[in-house]
This record gives structure tokens, C-alpha cells and sequence, in this order.
């Protein structure tokens, strides 16, 4: 079985809240660190927060590991989508994206957040390819699984904030 390169991931949950209150918290990326497993915390760099355009860093670690990333906000729509697009490490502009989907639904929204990742960023090839062979053979895969995972915490943890 071969290795996966591509992710498309994405988790879902039902939050009853209104979608804009929902929204307001996804896109405060200072918030972050709040809900996520990973994301230990964000920073505006450049431009209007929250809106098409502005930059952020973000800050992960995972174990011992941590690392900052530069971020682009691709998409602002209150009450409805907030995504960016990781810079750092990758080839192109689009190779990864992050967002936020909040749908309304019965008694309030659901939320999901969604990884769409082309090819595996310079970063995460690196630290494979210091791996003995046994485990870089299945590193992209751990990646993916625990990104799945951490991405289901994240949302659940959103939901449990944002519901009254």
C-alpha cells in the first residue's frame, strides 16, 4: 500500500448556537489555542483581522516539536465560511488550506473544519526523511490520522464553549 500524499480531510459536529456567534469564535485565530490539540495560538501580522487578504501566524507544536506557520485568510463570510491558506513550507499558494464551514441546522449550526493538503509541505517531507525507514514508510499516514483526530477534538471543544 502506498503511501497517501493528498489529504482531504475534514469533522463535523452540531453546535446550538447561532452560526454567526459561531463564526465570530472560528475566526478569531488568536483564540485558537483555546480548542485545538495542535494550534497552541495565533498572531495577526498584516492587514484587517479576520477579513480576505490579512496574515496571520499561527503557533503548533506537536510533542516536543513546535513550529510557526504564515497564513493568508482566503475566505471571510460571517455567519457562513472562514478559510486560509498555509504559505510556510509549501510550493504554491493553495497547497494547504484550513477552514471553517458553519451551516445552519434545526436548533442551531453545523460546524466542520475542513484540511485540503495537494502535496506534503517541505516541512513534513523533511522530518520523514529523518525517520529510520520503518516509520517514514508510514509517517504521512500517522500525520493524516492524527490530524483527523485533532480536528474532531478541535470542533467538539468549539462546540462545548459556544453552546449556553
Amino acid at each position: 500500500m502506498s503511501e497517501p500524499t493528498r489529504y482531504d480531510l475534514h469533522a463535523s459536529t452540531h453546535v446550538a448556537a447561532a452560526p454567526d456567534e459561531v463564526y465570530r469564535v472560528v475566526s478569531d485565530i488568536t483564540r485558537m489555542g483555546e480548542w485545538s490539540p495542535e494550534c497552541i495560538g495565533g498572531e495577526w501580522a498584516s492587514g484587517e483581522p479576520g477579513t480576505i487578504g490579512a496574515i496571520f501566524k499561527g503557533h503548533n507544536r506537536f510533542r516536543d516539536d513546535l513550529w510557526t506557520t504564515e497564513c493568508e485568510v482566503i475566505a471571510a463570510e460571517p455567519g457562513r465560511r472562514f478559510a486560509w491558506a498555509v504559505l510556510s513550507y509549501s510550493a504554491t499558494p493553495d497547497n494547504a488550506v484550513w477552514s471553517f464551514d458553519v451551516e445552519p441546522d434545526g436548533d442551531g449550526c453545523t460546524l466542520t473544519q475542513r484540511f485540503q493538503m495537494k502535496q506534503p509541505p517541505s516541512r513534513l517531507l523533511s522530518i520523514r526523511d529523518s525517520l529510520p525507514a520503518d516509520r517514514a514508510a508510514t509517517f504521512l499516514e500517522f500525520r493524516r490520522s492524527r490530524l483527523q483526530a485533532a480536528m474532531q477534538q478541535t470542533i467538539d471543544a468549539i462546540r462545548d464553549a459556544v453552546q449556553p
